[in-house]
């Protein structure tokens, strides 16, 4: 585009590279871009892996403010060969920058979101548990969610398919590395994680104690270490 329209009075530039230090403009253009997204990448994950419109109206202006430096620095000391200027710099941003911003901004908002990635907030009630290999990993709905086993060096999830129907998946993972996952379970044994929501009731005394859960004939040790703590977080609940 620099070379066809040639802006910034690129027309007058005369040098023995003028298309390859043309190219350049492009070339910085991409590179911020590509420096911007990471960043955002980093943004999302570090911010619970949303993204909303106010992100993107911010994001698409640091660009175009961040590379209407490079742009006006290249131009100036690259192309034109001369000192740096403040009230030149301004002047740019201010007769350049700022007049290109709300022509330019409505339809890179919308290619962005048409052609790239639309991400939606995860929903809260879907919990995700991955395994020590990032290729095992079980989403469910937190409420199916009825316990999780350590066994040796792997832990198996115990859950609901359906209302009555009981399955497990098992992978390389540790107790504590899940319960990192998965803050909301209570730790009601050495070996086991379990969903107080899903809890119907504790047999015996604290020397003996079960846990049984809704609608299904599963039943987990409740340790004495554990009990008088799930005892009255289940009666609050």
């Amino acid at each position: 585009m620099i070379i066809f329209l040639e802006p910034f009075n690129t027309n007058e530039y005369k040098s023995s590279f003028r298309t390859l230090l043309l190219i350049g403009f492009g070339f910085l253009l991409s590179l911020v871009y590509v420096i911007q997204s990471v960043f955002e990448n980093i943004w999302y994950r570090r911010f619970n892996k949303v993204w909303k419109v106010y992100h993107e109206i911010v994001s698409i202006l640091v660009f175009f403010v961040v590379s209407g430096s490079v742009i006006f620095l290249y131009n100036t000391k690259v192309i034109n060969g001369l000192d740096y200027s403040i009230e030149a710099h301004w002047w740019y941003y201010k007769n350049i920058v700022f007049v290109f911003i709300p022509i330019l901004t409505p339809p890179l908002f919308y290619l962005r979101n048409k052609l790239g990635e639309r991400i939606l907030p995860i929903d809260k009630s879907i919990v995700i548990v991955t395994g020590e290999n990032k290729k095992d990993f079980l989403k469910l709905e937190k409420k199916k969610l009825l316990y999780i086993k350590a066994v040796q060096n792997y832990i198996e999830i115990c859950f609901l398919e359906n209302d009555t129907k009981v399955s497990t998946k098992m992978f390389r993972q540790t107790l504590s590395n899940a319960h990192k996952q998965l803050p909301y379970l209570e730790k009601c044994h050495r070996s086991y994680l379990l969903n107080i929501g899903n809890i119907k009731k504790i047999k015996g005394n604290s020397q003996n104690a079960k846990v049984s859960f809704n609608n299904v004939e599963q039943m987990i040790p409740l340790s004495k270490t554990y009990y008088n703590k799930i005892k009255s977080k289940l009666f609050i609940e």
